[in-house]
């Protein structure tokens, strides 16, 4: 009797170890895995993003670039705008945060802590720090890790899902609202790490020479608003200055607000806008407010709003529905 109590003991002490030593095992292999993903010297991210936006779904290919080089981070994101045809270029490097626009030739320069002032889902550093803040659960082919999630600018997110594979590298990044729709879609289509770049890939006149012939032709404009806030068009015009193109909307209701979006027809020299305000960081494209006043810049093309009547929220919310055509 004392030699079965005995062996029901000692096989229950065993059962407890091995399990023990299996977990021990199991999340010291992720935090060595974790550990070697966060020295990466360099990486290049290719995936295919969607977006849902007042009911129509954004589509586009982003590769996006880091670069650890003589102990300084430097970051680049190109976000192609396949509906449109269209390229929006951010960088950051030693003379601080720019925004490219390769159609129009421009560039605007903020001083901003991007990409590290908010979580994004085509920079690997947001989601290593997003499996670090919770719990992942192992699966047959890698990792999936799921939690509440935050994006500034964006009211929407509210969890996020990121699978990684076995060797961590990501493989989908889903973001939720709150009714558990997807708001975010990522499919990444190719991850490398530690390849050789050099620092010249994130100078941003070299950006700008590389990528503006693949961008010559500039979006059909005018771009009409989906979140109208109350408000109804009450006309448009164009108006041409030099080789600018301007589209002008006026929207009148309880909220009233003027549009003008503006393209270049032809401008050889890069026009390098130094701007002042913050830079307010969206998923798809970037924008700066000013009193009455937000411009926002993305897929090639730059849209300034005016208005009295709206909060800095509602002109986020008008620019970033853009659209190709007017909703009736």
């Amino acid at each position: 009797m004392n030699k079965k109590y005995i062996a029901i003991v000692v096989s229950v002490v065993v059962v407890l170890i091995g399990g023990f030593c299996f977990f021990k095992f199991k999340s010291s292999s992720l935090d060595k895995l974790m550990k070697e993903a966060n020295a990466y010297k360099s990486y290049q991210l290719v995936c295919n993003m969607e977006m849902l936006e007042n009911d129509e779904l954004k589509s586009y290919q982003v590769t996006s670039t880091y670069g650890k080089i003589d102990d300084k981070d430097y970051y680049k994101v190109e976000l192609y705008d396949k509906s449109l045809n269209q390229a929006q270029v951010i960088v950051r490097n030693d003379d601080g945060v720019f925004v490219l626009t390769p159609s129009l030739n421009q560039a605007f320069q903020f001083k901003s802590e991007w990409p590290n002032n908010s979580p994004k889902p085509y920079i690997y550093q947001s989601l290593l720090s997003f499996l670090k803040d919770h719990k992942p659960e192992k699966v047959k082919d890698g990792y999936v890790v799921n939690g509440d999630m935050t994006y500034e600018n964006d009211e929407r997110v509210k969890t996020q899902e990121v699978k990684f594979d076995k060797e961590l590298k990501p493989v989908y990044v889903t973001v939720y609202d709150q009714d558990g729709t997807e708001v975010i879609k990522l499919t990444v289509t190719s991850f490398k790490a530690n390849e050789d770049i050099k620092k010249d890939a994130f100078v941003q006149d070299n950006i700008m020479k590389e990528t503006k012939n693949q961008y010559t032709t500039t979006s059909a404009l005018p771009l009409y608003p989906v979140a109208l806030m109350g408000s109804t068009l009450e006309n448009e015009k164009v108006s041409k200055i030099d080789n600018t193109t301007n589209h002008i909307l006026k929207f009148t209701g309880d909220k009233s607000f003027t549009i003008i979006e503006s393209a270049s027809t032809t401008n050889d020299k890069v026009n390098v806008q130094t701007i002042n305000s913050d830079m307010i960081d969206l998923i798809d494209g970037v924008a700066f407010h000013d009193d009455n006043q937000m411009t926002y810049v993305s897929s090639g093309v730059v849209c300034s709003l005016y208005s009295n009547d709206l909060t800095k929220e509602e002109m986020i919310a008008v620019l970033s529905s853009m659209q190709s055509s007017q909703v009736k």
